[in-house]
């Protein structure tokens, strides 16, 4: 995990630093190189590999990485040109000065045709000691930048952070460079986690310089890393079986919503769930058995009145056998719905007639659910209408993973105070609760109940689609049911189904996203965590070869 930095904190541990020997010099020559090699690491990587690169430079210390960027790019045979706001000459930044004369400065009238022709556009010129507000040249610049990406396609790569942004508050110009990549130096700074900001970082790469790490302690705002995600997976045995891997039991669905419970349960298995059973009303089992032959059934009554404490009856009796339960998605709003998460999760006192339909008589609630259970969706929205549910809950391990209106629903506030914030009021319901709370908004969150906020380390618009909260419930209940505890189950399931989006979206594409996308790129995601980076013919000694068709280097 990567503590989030205000910008006083960023300072003191470039004095740290340089305190114990390293020069500022150095440390710029450090930044200056990292962000040439991302940038050459994506030419090598896309079509076309891209050539040309424009700098736009500023006068400070974030401009001088972006010089030695330059530098370094030109050395490597770029064309690089180089358009200075407020800064005439390079200064003294620590970079051969043969390397920067290969570079073209230009004037203001060059500035629109290189614009056009550039593949690569940097944005260094204001960095951390920016604020968000723009001076109108550097603004119009970034306009025009963006209308370069809009129209031929030019990736736009921000050093540290995009200038037009407030590195503590999240602020930002309306105009503030909107980046495809932020290559953030040393260390994760708050405000670019923070909305608005979060719009104009595009994803972010953050790359060591040699800064120490603050101490990571309760109550604080963390990323987490891909190391994290390596840690906490589950290691399976030799001599396991589907059973002792974990098993969930995915309670939803309703007419009309059978997508959702088939989504979540795919991708619980994808992440190595042993064995998956959804508990869905009998009409939908054909249409669900039809996409995913390897989950089982626990056929759920369909009708109204007394269907969902016939429902909940019925998953009380298998639960014993399943590790976790996944509860809500696809759930709808129906009576059944109401009464399966009250009988199932044993809230309140249930008031009904001899037939159903009287208030005539009180019946004790059934013991209370004190087992390990993701809740999403509508089984959210039914814990909102349950009072002071969190009290009757305390012995249950929970994780809920509400988006901002699922949240406000359970605390009693309107969706505005959530978005004014997000990270605040999922780490009050956390610890009123006393259960981990995943929010869907922005990087997504896991809130402990000591205060602890973990972020995902990316953000990505394509995830607008139905069905990818489906998909990262599903996720999180899978690696519970494999052991982990609830910050470790919705850490890394928030970090893997994240990879995963990314990696489907490197191949369908950011608007043509689907959730089913994110399942089907979960393979390769973990392969990657998880597996040896080698081919399984390697390592025979029989002498056979196996087919190299579908299995992809490492």
């Amino acid at each position: 995990m990567e503590k989030l930095c205000r910008v006083a904190e960023v300072r003191r541990a470039e004095e740290e630093a340089v305190a114990r020997g390293t020069s500022l010099a150095e440390l710029m020559a450090r930044a200056g190189r990292a962000v040439a090699d991302v940038i050459a690491e994506l030419a090598g990587t896309s079509p076309g590999k891209p050539q040309r690169a424009l700098f736009l430079i500023g006068p400070g210390n974030n401009g001088g990485d972006g010089l030695v960027a330059a530098g370094h790019l030109a050395a490597r045979g770029w064309d690089c040109k180089i358009w200075a706001w407020n800064r005439s000459e390079p200064g003294d930044v620590p970079i051969a000065a043969e390397w920067l004369a290969r570079c073209e400065w230009l004037t203001n009238e060059q500035l629109e045709e290189a614009l056009s022709q550039a593949d690569v556009i940097i944005d260094a010129v204001f960095g951390i000691g920016g604020r968000a507000e723009l001076p109108n040249t550097v603004a119009s610049v970034f306009e025009a930048a963006s209308q370069a990406r809009r129209q031929r396609g030019t990736l736009l790569v921000a050093v540290d952070v995009p200038s037009g942004i407030d590195s503590d508050t999240g602020a930002a110009d309306r105009h503030a460079c909107r980046a495809d990549l932020t290559v953030m130096l040393g260390l994760p700074k708050l405000g670019a986690y923070l909305a608005p900001a979060l719009r104009y970082t595009g994803l972010i790469r953050l790359v060591d310089i040699g800064l120490s790490r603050p101490a990571i302690a309760p109550g604080s705002v963390a990323v987490l890393t891909e190391a994290d995600a390596r840690a906490w997976l589950p290691r399976r045995e030799a001599d396991t079986h589907k059973w002792a891997v974990g098993a969930v039991l995915v309670v939803g669905g309703a007419p009309g919503y059978y997508g959702a419970p088939r989504l979540a349960a795919s991708a619980a298995l994808r992440v190595g769930a042993g064995l998956v059973t959804l508990a869905v009303p009998r009409s939908l089992i054909p249409a669900i058995a039809a996409a995913q032959a390897e989950l089982t059934f626990l056929p759920a009554p369909d009708g109204d009145v007394g269907a969902g404490q016939r429902w909940a009856e019925l998953v009380q009796e298998a639960l014993p056998r399943y590790r976790t339960l996944l509860l809500g998605p696809g759930l709808g709003q129906d009576r059944p719905a109401e009464e399966l998460v009250r009988f199932l999760l044993g809230l309140g006192r249930q008031r009904r007639g001899s037939l159903g339909f009287a208030m005539t008589s009180a019946e004790p609630s059934p013991q209370r659910f004190t087992g390990y259970a993701v809740i999403d969706a509508d089984g959210l929205n039914w814990l909102a209408k349950s009072g002071t549910w969190w009290e009757e809950l305390r012995e249950a391990k929970l994780i809920l993973t509400p988006h901002p209106g699922e949240l406000a629903r359970l605390l009693g506030v309107e969706v505005r105070t959530i978005l004014e914030d997000p990270w605040g009021l999922a780490v009050e319901a956390a610890r009123t609760f006393g259960q981990h709370v995943v929010l869907k908004y922005g990087h997504t969150s896991v809130a402990c109940p000591d205060g602890t906020l973990l972020l995902a380390p990316q953000v990505h618009p394509g995830l607008a689609s139905a069905g990818t909260g489906d998909v990262l419930a599903g996720v999180i209940a899978g690696l519970a049911a494999q052991g982990l505890e609830p910050r470790d189950a919705a850490g890394t399931g928030i970090f893997i189904a994240g990879q995963a989006a990314l990696a489907a979206i490197a191949v369908q594409g950011t608007l043509s996203l689907l959730a089913s996308d994110i399942i089907a790129a979960l393979p390769k995601v973990l392969q990657a965590l998880y597996d040896p980076r080698w081919r399984p013919e390697h390592y025979l000694t029989s002498g056979i070869k196996l087919p190299s068709e579908g299995i992809s280097e490492s």
